[in-house]
């Protein structure tokens, strides 16, 4: 009976630590309480975009990633340590649940390389992105609403 629950926890193990590694890395958007922001990760930097007058385009931060959880700065009027737990889900999105505040931010991938040298094209992108975001959000709501006034 030992011996069974020793190889059980040894395959647990074993199984638990050759999960292929995550990593941030990548170009993601969130549209949240009526503000769409951009996140960017690169190595051990994280930085975002917003038309909120605090952020605008922020510059590059270091960030810390340990096992499940971000460390980092945050962005705007007051700059706070936070630390998010990260849960990676399918179709590349990540949620981060913020432990000070207990909010879940969902991140969603922007498929498109990402030009931060000439600010006027990138300004250009992040408001055409921001659009299509909106429009697919009024098509679900019109959608849903339509399907449930149909019925």
């Amino acid at each position: 009976m030992k011996q069974k629950f020793l190889i059980i926890i040894s395959i647990l193990l074993l199984t638990s630590s050759c999960q292929k590694k995550r990593n941030l890395d990548g170009n993601y958007f969130t549209c949240q309480n009526g503000e769409y922001t951009e996140v960017y990760f690169k190595n051990d930097s994280m930085r975002i975009a917003s038309d909120n007058d605090w952020i605008k385009l922020s510059e590059w931060r270091k960030i810390d990633v340990k096992y499940d959880s971000l460390f980092f700065t945050t962005f705007g009027e007051w700059k706070n340590f936070s630390k998010a737990k990260i849960k990676y889900l399918e179709g590349n999105k990540i949620q981060l649940w913020i432990f000070e505040t207990g909010e879940n931010i969902y991140l969603k991938p922007i498929n498109e390389k990402l030009n931060f040298k000439i600010k006027k094209d990138f300004w250009y992108g992040f408001h055409d992105r921001k659009i299509i975001q909106i429009v697919n959000n009024i098509k679900k709501r019109w959608v849903t609403t339509a399907i449930i006034h149909c019925c």
